[in-house]
């Protein structure tokens, strides 16, 4: 039997307990299995929905979900303990069964899922809840260095300086993207102050005066050799048509490699078939698919 408890903060005791049941599911999985915002999310002195799974018997932590509430859509994550595993779907249904009540409450009409890595578990939990497959992430890999020659000039970011110009190229280039389109000078900020941030990597492209587009850059610390990502990638609209995605892509995968990073990765969504097929082209394969879930909550 289960325990579950809803709160709006973690006190100290309970927060290293999840980072502890977060490390043990990257440590089973091969990464870390919650988002850059889930992450910032649970360090945050905010107001968050935050529930807490245990074990009745003993009262340790099996699960642990959060609930990124800042647009109209709240978005949902799960962690579940690599040992419970075989039991995903039960806790999911609770977890599932709490949350939906607690965003009815409070108002909200649908809910986003995010699963990394899902299986028919979750596709099964997903349907009880009317939550359909309505995006799918491709993560994809390929070697460094490329040994591919580019001729583009860029230079790194400058924080306090470049904030805005880069919010308002982003919020162009992602105005389809409800999540990366809305970004604020907050959720910049929030980044630029993690440990892995990285102004040098931070690569902008400028055209008459303007920035054109950039290759956001970030290397995560794994177990074995670091592993080189290209973070956030765009080009203004303004902007199209002159294969700057492909240079800057590049000039991301330069970067990484004169860091004597030798495996890089990115994500991308797997309809947008100009970027997938831009990304085949350069060497990418995919290694993990993840999946948001959407509903209604009527």
């Amino acid at each position: 039997m289960y325990s579950v408890d809803v709160t709006a903060q973690l006190s100290e005791a309970n927060a290293r307990a999840v980072k502890q049941l977060i490390a043990s599911a990257e440590g089973a999985a091969g990464y870390r299995p919650v988002s850059d915002q889930f992450w910032l999310d649970l360090h945050a002195a905010s107001d968050q929905i935050r529930v807490s799974v245990t074990n009745s018997v003993d009262n340790q932590l099996v699960a642990y979900a959060q609930v990124s509430a800042s647009g109209d859509t709240p978005s949902l994550e799960v962690v579940i303990a690599p040992s419970r595993s075989d039991e995903l779907g039960d806790i999911a249904r609770h977890i599932l069964t709490t949350v939906t009540a607690v965003l009815r409450d409070r108002g909200y009409l649908a809910l986003d899922w995010l699963a990394f890595a899902p299986g028919a578990q979750h596709d099964a939990v997903a349907a009880e809840f009317r939550l359909s497959p309505t995006r799918r992430l491709f993560q994809m890999y390929r070697s460094l260095p490329t040994d591919i020659v580019i001729d583009l000039v860029t230079r790194s970011f400058k924080p306090g300086i470049d904030e805005a110009a880069w919010l308002l190229v982003n919020q162009r280039a992602f105005a389809w993207n409800p999540q990366q389109g809305a970004w604020t000078l907050e959720s910049l900020r929030a980044r630029e102050s993690e440990p892995w941030f990285d102004p040098v990597g931070f690569l902008l492209h400028e055209r008459h005066d303007r920035l054109a587009g950039f290759c956001w850059t970030k290397v995560h610390a794994t177990a074995g050799a670091p592993l080189g990502e290209i973070y956030v990638i765009a080009v203004d609209p303004d902007f199209h048509g002159l294969g700057l995605g492909r240079s800057l892509t590049l000039a991301g995968l330069e970067h990484l490699s004169s860091r004597g990073i030798t495996t890089a990765m990115l994500f991308v969504d797997a309809d947008n078939t100009a970027a997938v097929g831009l990304y085949d082209k350069l060497g990418f394969v995919v290694h993990r698919t993840d999946c948001i879930y959407h509903g209604t909550l009527g």
